[in-house]
């Protein structure tokens, strides 16, 4: 079976000028694991890099740096210098994952995946791409003009799987514009190929064109009982940050900025919140635009709320009531919680965790507005009356 190459190349201007961190010349023992290659590039950064999954799979002698052609020819050894491993996977669910971390955080991180090849049915290959700033997953844009099939390209897991026949030159150009503080490549038999064999990649030259001057450790959002969001994001190590400008978008492609905080500017923890009043119908994505002093900029990760749909099909026995009520929806349903707000909309009862059983002896007799949640978080709305 032909040994498959896979190449992690950098993408620049004119491939490739200003690499960052270069295979030909970072050290790199022979058949290592682990390998911290310490303060790197320009902007520099601390790189390591950490190999894990069926590691014993990787034939004797790899991985190893891979020497291309001298410099000035076509495979010039500053665009794909490399470290190559060589797997025999027994098994077509086993898979090898190299994992570089980066601190500070890097920014436009790019490279290129080369001879992900083979097919669904035979010697198929599939490399996996997935990427981080603290907890939270980052977009990857992955696109080929030829070669393997693209998937997930725009989410934060991206897959080039092989299937267009045994090749050497087709690839897969992969770039990361957020902040990454760890990324994997997991590369693994095809899916979709019953038979596991021997493969070979190599990992190239990576360029970034930037560190963030903060490490975002979390980004979360959560709807509120009253509609709106609330984001909350925590960073350390701040420098230079004037502040951060929460965006909203509808669509993935469009954010528009809805409010702004200053940055607290401390280097220890930093806890973060914000609302989104008025999110809208459908669901809502937000990013974190953190500014700097001298007006450059970077983005967290992407966080998505959920629209809260609102069913009619409700009913609450017996309407009206004078002691306990149930409330029923379709379906066999679990309710995380039940509120009862006054006309004032004034909370009065919060159930969680409810069977959908509610005491309301203690209601003064009057007309009340319910809301049920769901263990989906879908939403239900009915009003009902005290007597």
């Amino acid at each position: 079976m032909k040994n498959m190459l896979l190449f992690l190349g950098i993408i620049c201007t004119n491939y490739c000028l200003g690499q960052d961190l270069n295979w030909n010349t970072v050290s790199y023992t022979t058949g290592s694991l682990s390998t911290n290659f310490g303060s790197i590039g320009s902007p520099a950064t601390t790189v390591s890099l950490n190999i894990t999954g069926n590691t014993n799979r990787i034939n004797g002698s790899f991985p190893v740096k891979y020497a291309a052609n001298p410099s000035g020819s076509a495979n010039d050894c500053s665009v794909n210098c490399a470290i190559r491993s060589s797997v025999t996977f027994v098994a077509t669910g086993e898979s090898v994952a190299y994992t570089f971390t980066f601190s500070p955080a890097v920014t436009g991180l790019s490279f290129r995946i080369y001879d992900i090849d083979g097919t669904d049915a035979a010697s198929g290959d599939q490399a996996t791409v997935t990427a981080v700033n603290g907890s939270t997953g980052q977009n990857i844009t992955m696109t080929t003009p030829s070669g393997p099939t693209i998937t997930g390209s725009g989410t934060t897991t991206a897959i080039a799987r092989g299937t267009q026949g045994n090749t050497t030159d087709d690839f897969a150009d992969v770039s990361i514009i957020s902040g990454v503080t760890s990324l994997t490549v997991s590369y693994a038999n095809n899916p979709n190929n019953p038979t596991a064999g021997n493969r070979s990649f190599s990992i190239g030259n990576f360029s970034w064109s930037g560190v963030l001057p903060v490490k975002w450790v979390s980004f979360s959002g959560n709807r509120q009982s009253n509609g709106s969001v609330l984001l909350k994001w925590a960073t350390t190590s701040e420098t230079a940050v004037l502040k951060y400008i929460i965006e909203r978008s509808k669509d993935g492609q469009q954010y528009t900025a809805i409010s702004e905080l200053p940055a607290l500017g401390n280097s220890s923890l930093n806890n973060y919140s914000a609302f989104d009043p008025s999110p809208g119908s459908g669901n809502s994505l937000y990013r974190i635009r953190q500014v700097d002093m001298d007006g450059q900029f970077s983005y967290s990760g992407i966080v998505m709320i959920r629209d809260v749909t609102v069913n009619k099909d409700i009913s609450v026995f017996p309407n009206p009531s004078r002691g306990l009520i149930q409330i029923t929806v379709p379906g066999n349903v679990q309710f995380s919680s039940i509120r009862i707000f006054d006309a004032t909309g004034r909370l009065l009862i919060n159930n969680a965790n409810s069977n959908g059983r509610v005491d309301i002896h203690a209601l003064k007799n009057g007309v009340y507005h319910l809301e049920a949640e769901n263990n989906d978080g879908l939403r239900y709305k009915t009003n009902f009356i005290k007597e």
